[in-house]
Order: C-alpha cells, then sequence, then structure tokens
C-alpha cells in the first residue's frame, strides 16, 4: 500500500520509476506507466486464451490506481464571475484537460471490451 501511495505521488509530480524522476509531464508518465503495465501483464501472447485470474486482478488493481491520477491533471481557464454589486471579475477556474477527459472515456470503454473478449474465451485442446 505504502509503494502504491508513494508511485501515486510521484505521477502526480510527473515523475516515473522507469524515467529515472526526470520531470517529465503528468500525462506522460501515466501513459508510460499503463504501457508498462500492459507490457508485464500480457507480456509475449503466442495464443488466444483466457486471462488468468492473477493477471486480471492485477490489471484491475493497478488501472485502478492509476486512473484516478487523471483526475488531477488539470489546466488553467479564464472564466467570469458576476459579484453581487453586478459587476462583472475576469478569474481563472480549473477544469479537467479537454483532450483528457475525451481520450479517457473512450480507453475505459475499450478496456472494458478487452477485458470482457479475454473473459469470454474458454480453454480448448488442440487435437
Amino acid at each position: 500500500m505504502e509503494t502504491k501511495k508513494e508511485h501515486f505521488a510521484k505521477l502526480l509530480l510527473g515523475e516515473e520509476l522507469s524515467a529515472g524522476g526526470k520531470g517529465i509531464s503528468s500525462a506522460l508518465a501515466i501513459s508510460n506507466t499503463i504501457t508498462n503495465l500492459s507490457a508485464s501483464i500480457f507480456g509475449e501472447v503466442y495464443r488466444v486464451e483466457p486471462f488468468s485470474n492473477e493477471c486480471n486482478f492485477r490489471w484491475k488493481r493497478d488501472i485502478d490506481w492509476l486512473l484516478p491520477v487523471c483526475d488531477q491533471i488539470v489546466e488553467f481557464v479564464p472564466s467570469s464571475q458576476t459579484l453581487e454589486d453586478g459587476s462583472i471579475r475576469e478569474v481563472t477556474v480549473i477544469k479537467q484537460r479537454s483532450d483528457l477527459n475525451v481520450s479517457l472515456h473512450a480507453l475505459c470503454k475499450l478496456d472494458a471490451m478487452l477485458i470482457d473478449s479475454l473473459d469470454s474465451f474458454t480453454k480448448s485442446v488442440l487435437v
């Protein structure tokens, strides 16, 4: 748990364990981490077969730790605010980056489709 918390904090700061903590963007750090996770879980696949319970658990656990980091990748956007006296002030508000908002929704759908497909395979013996 402590290792996950430390890794989470490093991702928020734009560090990544495989990058040596050189201060890359948070989005790139998360992308690299998910790529490394998929490589370690899926490895070299020589045939289509069911996803093992251990791999399935590890994938879901790690993705559930990584995706909330994306909620913290924000941009500052100019906005206006009307005060009680009717005057309008320009302020800066924080919102999630629009590219991440769109991409994450699509990636979550693809992830669910991939897991469903892998779970639907059955083990069979080749004759």
